[in-house]
Order: C-alpha cells, then sequence, then structure tokens
C-alpha cells in the first residue's frame, strides 16, 4: 500500500502564523507539534499528503516543508472535494457539516487529522463500493483535474473507456434530458457535472449539493437545470414524466386539469412558461388559482433539481396559512420565515431550507434585508423568485410598499454572491390589471435585471359572483338591512367599512346581537390583527367587519358574502375587495353595494 500521512494545522488568525500541526500515517504512527523542522522529518518517504480543505487552507501553510520533505507536490488528496461525490445521499458522512469536519475539540490538529483518515478511507471504500459504470464516469470527467487526480493514482484505478458522453447516456438514461449539450457540458464544466451526477444517482429526494460546492463551483446549478430542468423541445424519457406539466398537477394537487378563464387556459401557459425557465407577470383575477400557478413549477423543480423557491409576500400572516393548507393535502415541502414565528418554528425553518427538505420558502420583502436570510438562501440552488401582490411595485397602486422595491437588488444581489452567469427567473402575480401597474413592474424588471416578463392576463369574468345594491336612508335601517342579509345567508362574509372607528363599533354590535364578528384595519396591534384574520381564515368566527387593509392574499375560499357598508374609495378596490367572495368556483357569492356605488363591474 502506498504511503500517505494526514495533516490538520491550527494557526494564529492575526500572524498566520503556524501554532499547531496534527499528522498522522496510514500505518498510525503520529506527529503533534508546532515545529515545522520535525514535520518535515516525520513526512521523508512520504507518497501522499491527505488533509480536509488542505488546498485551501492548509496548504498555504505547509507548502515549504512539504518541498524540504522532498514529496512529489501534484501528490496531494482533499478528501473535502470527494465527500459530495462519494457521500451524496442525507445522512450524509457522519464526520461532516458542510465543508467542516465535525470536532468536539477545534484546538487540537491531530484530532482532525485522525478524522481526515477515518474519512478518506471511508471515502476509499465507497468509491469501491460504487457501480462500475459510475466509477468510470467520475475517473473520466475527474483523473486530469488536480482536486481529484491523486485520488485515483492512490487507489490505482484507471479506466480505458474513452465513449464518456455514451457511459453518461447509458447510466442516466431517464433521468436526465437526451437532448443536454454533454458534449459541451463536459468539456467546460467537468467537475460540476461529477457532483450533478453523483447526487442524482443518489435518488434520494432531498439530498442537496452541499453550500460550498455552490460557491466554489457556482456553473453546477446552471449544468444541473440543463440536465434536468430544460424541457427538450422534441421530448423525451426524461422530459416527457418529469416535466410535464399536467402529471405535476395530478402528482401534487390530483386535478386533471388546469383553470381556465373565458376558455383561455392562462393558468396553464403560465406554469409552462416557468417551466420553460421563463419570466413571467400573471394578472388573475381574484381567486384564480394563482397559488397552484407557482406551486407546482416549485415542487416541480424541488424534485428535478433540488433548487428552491422563494415566495416573497407582503403579508406574513398568510404565509402560515399557505403552508398549513399544502399540509393538509399531505404537502410538507414549504415553509415560512418571518416575525411571527417563535424561535422554535423559525429554527425548525431554517433546518429545513439548509437541509433540502423546503422547496418553496415564503418570506416578507422587509426580509431580505436580513444578513441570516441572505447567508441562508446562499446556501440552496434558487430556481425561482416569486413575487406575489406584484401591484405594491407600483406607485400608482394604493398598495405601494417601498420594500418592494428593494427586491431586485436584492435578487442581483444573490446572483453576483453567487457568481451565477444567468439571472433567476421571476414570477409575478397580481389581480390589479391596470395598464399603468402593469408598466411599472416589467419596467422595473427590465431595469434591475434585464428581465423581460412574458404577460398572462385574464379579461374574463367572475362568474359566481351576483352583485347587488341596497338602498337605505339612514344609519339604522341600513344596519338592519345588513343583518337581515346575514341571518338569511348564513356564510363567511366580509363588511367592507372605511374607518377604523367603524370597523369597531360595527363589530361590537354584531356580536351583542348574537353573531359571531371581529373588527380588523390596519393600525391594529400585530397580535390582535393575526388572531382575528386567522379567526377568520379558519372558520372560528364568521363576520370580519374591515377596513380596506383586509382581504390581500387570503386565502379563504368558501366566503359567500362581501358587502360595502360604506363606499369604496375607487372601482378597483371594490372590483378587489369583492372578487374575495367565491373563491370557490363552485360557490355562488353575493356582493352587496349601498346606492351610489356603480355594481357593475365589467372587468371583474
Amino acid at each position: 500500500m502506498k504511503s500517505i500521512a494526514f495533516i490538520d494545522t491550527e494557526i494564529e488568525p492575526k500572524s498566520q502564523m503556524i501554532l499547531d500541526i496534527g499528522s498522522v500515517k496510514g500505518d498510525g504512527h503520529f506527529f503533534h507539534s508546532g515545529s515545522v523542522t520535525g514535520f518535515i522529518a516525520f513526512l521523508s518517504g512520504t507518497q501522499f499528503i491527505c488533509g480536509h480543505n488542505i488546498f485551501n487552507h492548509d496548504l498555504k501553510y505547509i507548502q515549504k516543508a512539504v518541498h524540504d520533505a522532498d514529496l512529489i507536490p501534484s501528490n496531494i488528496i482533499d478528501t473535502l472535494f470527494l465527500s459530495p461525490l462519494l457521500f451524496p445521499a442525507k445522512p450524509y458522512h457522519a464526520l461532516l457539516k458542510d465543508d467542516k469536519l465535525q470536532s468536539e475539540d477545534n484546538n487540537n490538529p491531530l484530532n482532525d487529522s485522525i478524522k481526515a483518515k477515518d474519512l478518506f478511507f471511508d471515502e476509499v471504500a465507497a468509491f469501491h463500493q460504487t457501480a462500475e459504470s459510475l466509477q468510470q464516469i467520475l475517473y473520466l470527467l475527474l483523473n486530469d483535474q488536480k482536486e481529484f487526480r491523486s485520488f485515483f493514482l492512490f487507489i490505482g484505478y484507471t479506466s480505458s473507456n474513452t465513449n464518456l458522453e455514451n457511459l453518461i447516456r447509458e447510466k442516466f438514461h431517464d433521468e436526465i434530458c437526451e437532448h443536454a449539450d454533454l458534449t459541451k457540458i463536459i468539456s467546460e464544466h467537468p467537475i460540476e457535472l461529477a457532483y450533478c451526477l453523483a447526487l442524482i444517482n443518489c435518488r434520494n429526494r432531498y439530498s442537496i449539493t452541499p453550500p460550498w460546492v455552490l460557491k466554489t463551483y457556482p456553473e453546477t446549478e446552471s449544468v444541473m437545470i440543463a440536465l434536468r430542468n430544460k424541457p427538450c423541445l422534441p421530448g423525451c424519457g426524461y422530459c416527457n414524466q418529469a416535466l410535464d406539466i399536467h402529471k405535476g398537477l395530478k402528482t401534487y394537487f390530483g386535478f386533471d386539469f388546469y383553470r381556465t378563464y373565458a376558455g383561455e387556459p392562462l393558468q396553464e401557459n403560465a406554469v409552462k412558461a416557468a417551466i420553460d425557465n421563463k419570466s413571467l407577470l400573471a394578472v388573475f383575477p381574484t381567486g384564480g388559482g394563482k397559488s397552484i400557478t407557482f406551486q407546482v413549477p416549485a415542487f416541480m423543480s424541488g424534485l428535478a433539481t433540488k433548487g428552491l423557491t422563494v415566495v416573497i409576500s407582503p403579508l406574513q400572516s398568510l404565509m402560515k396559512d399557505q403552508v398549513d393548507n399544502l399540509e393538509k393535502i399531505g404537502i410538507t415541502e414549504a415553509v415560512t420565515i418571518n416575525g411571527l414565528l417563535d424561535p422554535i418554528e423559525r429554527g425548525k425553518s431554517f433546518e429545513r431550507v439548509e437541509d433540502g427538505s423546503a422547496s418553496i420558502l415564503y418570506i416578507s420583502p422587509e426580509s431580505l434585508r436580513s444578513k441570516t436570510i441572505e447567508r441562508l438562501l446562499l446556501g440552496r440552488k434558487i430556481v425561482r423568485f416569486v413575487i406575489d401582490e406584484a401591484h405594491c411595485f407600483s406607485s400608482w397602486g394604493q398598495d405601494f410598499r417601498v420594500d418592494y422595491l428593494y427586491i431586485g437588488d436584492f435578487i442581483k444581489q444573490i446572483q453576483e454572491k453567487k457568481n451565477l452567469e444567468e439571472t433567476i427567473p421571476v414570477s409575478c402575480f397580481t389581480a390589479t390589471a391596470k395598464k399603468k401597474v402593469i408598466e411599472d413592474i416589467c419596467t422595473y424588471f427590465k431595469v434591475k435585471l434585464a428581465l423581460d416578463l412574458e404577460i398572462f392576463s385574464s379579461s374574463a369574468t367572475r362568474t359566481n359572483l351576483q352583485y347587488k345594491v341596497f338602498e337605505k336612508s339612514d344609519e339604522e335601517q341600513k344596519y338592519n338591512s345588513v343583518r337581515d342579509l346575514i341571518e338569511e345567508k348564513n356564510c363567511p362574509t366580509i363588511i367592507y367599512v372605511s374607518r377604523t372607528k367603524k370597523a369597531y363599533s360595527l363589530a361590537a354590535r354584531l356580536t351583542e346581537d348574537g353573531f359571531n364578528a371581529k373588527p380588523y384595519h390596519g393600525k391594529m396591534e400585530v397580535k390582535e390583527k393575526t388572531a382575528n384574520q386567522d379567526a377568520f381564515i379558519h372558520g372560528e368566527v364568521q363576520i370580519m367587519v374591515a377596513t380596506s387593509a383586509f382581504g390581500m392574499g387570503v386565502d379563504k375560499k368558501d366566503i359567500g358574502m362581501v358587502i360595502h357598508y360604506e363606499i369604496s374609495d375607487s372601482l378597483e378596490n371594490y372590483i378587489q375587495e369583492a372578487g374575495r367572495a367565491g373563491r370557490d368556483e363552485n360557490l355562488t357569492a353575493d356582493c352587496f353595494g349601498q346606492a351610489g356605488m356603480k355594481t357593475s363591474p365589467p372587468i371583474v
């Protein structure tokens, strides 16, 4: 057996001087001292040296010692680079935590050199247990790369096979696109391809590419997309199965068909555009199936590339409802991180994003300024940013949010820090079809990220909403009419008012009359606001008396009635607010407005 020494060093951070050296040989002899001279003598006669992250760390400090010990400079092995190839499946090797060795004592290089030795021989064993076809693929991809050459020399592995592309296509038939340009990828990105193939081969749904690999080899992301997330035009065994949007819809939500709007397959077209890695703006009516339009591509990409879709929403309290609604149908791959979570819940969400068990992350635009969130996202392959309530970009809309204007800067920052050549695609969703708002959204992404958004807009009307007018001369008559409507319909109801004081007084009076009602307005304390909203969404309260601050993003399908107790400040807002009724298209809902309000909206 060839002689090998495993090493680790402790360095003084400021002076960069060697404080301690630990080394153990394959035969068990060890060295532990700060003496470089003694270390040179210990290495004498050794053919190979090995360490964990030796290329980027230890070698900088022991280069002269290696030279003085007459070691061949190229005979250096780094267990760090081998680990994702040979232990790609979760749970990963017990000695590893991302790019670090698990260690109880960070100041004992000898202990870490022993761990590096154990890890290395586990890696050798793992390679020998790997299928011969994958051994050949890894060798042909990596034997000329400095990070891997010495490993193959040490174990004495060679392959006479010269047709690497055929080997890959045979081994990964039906697991990668038949029309992926392997010739180009092999030539330009052999290391990235090796890491991708190792991950695909492990066939573990929640195994991911380690963050250090994404940082060191950023093209790993684009290689994985080219292999498994770019539908080919001719169609192939892999794409026809894994990237079929109808199969995705059936698998995750049990539906056979996407929703149409006045006969237009807009939902299907928007999903297809996302799977084709395009950026888009979807203008769907309230209750128009927006969530499924981004969730289906997110889950499909999560499975295909182990990627993460980041959904940015202005409504923290409703993010959890989105996650809960998915869990009710058995989908557990979405998490949220927001200020309403307690520390334990927040920690679990971070862990699930980090370990790959989450394919969707819901966050608020404000959280993008958090360095913790930035570090979290830098550690995952981001396949898409989804911006919900995208009209918040536009100063022409009453819901303008200044934090939305930072989204483009954040995405650009992520791309630059990941060294990505291609822009991460975005999907924007809004129910506001105002021309100026759409122009603002498209211009923003063109200027910030050079993205052209493909627009999917519906002019279809909501056929399950009935618009009616009640005309009463005084407050008492108006209240009695509303009370009669509530008694008659006996369904989840939103009553819109224009003032916060009226929200409280009307909710209180309804409660006194035996109805289960709660108030809601934008200036309410967060705790009370969240409690009232949750109670309404979960059916504990049947009536919500609210200002226009309530309703954006509310995912409650059984709202049977919306009453405008006071006149809305614009027709556009009235349309959005009334559209919160009847989200279940099989439910006929009533929208009542008082006289003086135009209630025959042509664009609902």
